[in-house]
């Protein structure tokens, strides 16, 4: 029997209209997909994009993941889901593992592929990007990234105790709900702000008003762009 097919799909920030019609058309074709649940929440985010998407008939299989500090114990639990998703591939069955934005960034997606392969060394995948949610918050907010010569970097937000901003430019920091009101008390004042939280989801928030981004509770699908601009004559 011929072993089946692995996509690792991303599906964007959160709004299924964002899903790309490539990533539509590997889920429908999935037989199983997988997406992930954490212990601390009741509900899969990418499972609940994919309520809204037609035409999809695969199994739909929930695999819980943990974000604990010990990371061989996370990269375990990640081995063991291999074994699961491979015992599937195994029976001849094309599976899907669907996450939020993009399975190349920051994706426990790269993680999970690393693991097929060395459990299946012959393994048929592709995987399939995602819009990034940074460029989902700069539309949101109708702000730019970066012109002309302006550099844009794309930094976890729990990297160091202070970020290393491009000259000019902005820097993204993902992940910032641990240090999100750490950063807007540190941040000089003449630099520009977009914030963006659960974006495409139900409860979006997006700002660039400094007060705003403070007054809102702390939100852990979030992120903060930060921007020097390119002075001007």
């Amino acid at each position: 029997m011929t072993t089946g097919f692995f996509y690792g799909v991303g599906l964007g920030p959160g709004d299924p209209e964002l899903v790309t019609l490539k990533a539509l058309a590997a889920l429908q074709r999935a037989q199983t997909i997988y997406t992930v649940i954490s212990r601390q929440s009741e509900r899969s985010v990418s499972g609940g994009i994919l309520d809204a998407l037609p035409g999809l008939t695969g199994r739909r299989v929930e695999l819980e993941f943990t974000m604990v500090r010990d990371f061989p114990e996370r990269l375990a639990r990640i081995d063991r889901h291999a074994e699961t998703i491979a015992a599937e591939l195994h029976r001849g069955r094309d599976c899907a593992f669907a996450t939020i934005g993009d399975p190349s960034t920051y994706s426990t997606c790269s993680y999970l592929l690393r693991a097929l392969r060395r459990e299946l060394p012959e393994l048929r995948f592709a995987l399939i990007p995602g819009v990034n949610s940074w460029s989902a918050l700069a539309a949101r907010l109708a702000v730019p990234l970066a012109e002309n010569g302006e550099e844009l970097r794309i930094i976890p937000a729990q990297a160091g105790p202070e970020p290393e901003l491009p000259e000019t430019g902005t820097a993204v920091l993902l992940k910032s709900y641990h240090d999100r009101d750490r950063l807007l008390a540190q941040l000089p004042p003449e630099l520009e702000l977009a914030y963006g939280a659960n974006l495409g989801l139900p409860g979006e928030f997006a700002s660039c008003d400094r007060a705003e981004i403070a007054a809102h509770p702390v939100e852990y699908l979030s992120l903060l762009a930060v921007r020097r601009p390119e002075p001007r004559d």
